[in-house]
């Protein structure tokens, strides 16, 4: 349990189901996992390590709804990496010389 409010809509949702707390957390556990699935795919163009838009699945939960991958976020994740790459060759000197 992550925390008191996660386990009370727990309690709650399993006092009305008829089901143990047990089941309710094996049940949300699995909701976690499938999500977990669906988004740890390879989301990256080989050639240049990008994140592509186009290959970010939208999830779809029965009764919870759809998950809708963000453009935005993609393209802020595209510019941190590459912001990172220009920051990591900017370190490196290339002369060889030691200060």
């Amino acid at each position: 349990m992550k925390n008191r409010r996660q386990r009370d809509v727990l309690l709650e949702a399993a006092r009305r189901h008829g089901i143990t707390i047990g089941q309710a957390e094996e049940i949300w556990n699995l909701l976690g996992a499938g999500i977990a699935d669906a988004i740890s795919s390879d989301h990256r163009d080989p050639e240049t390590n990008k994140f592509v838009f186009e290959k970010f699945p939208v999830i779809h939960l029965e009764h919870f709804g759809k998950f809708i991958p963000s453009k935005k976020r993609v393209n802020y994740a595209n510019y941190c990496l590459t912001k990172k790459k220009t920051d990591d060759t900017q370190d490196n000197t290339t002369d060889g010389s030691v200060s």
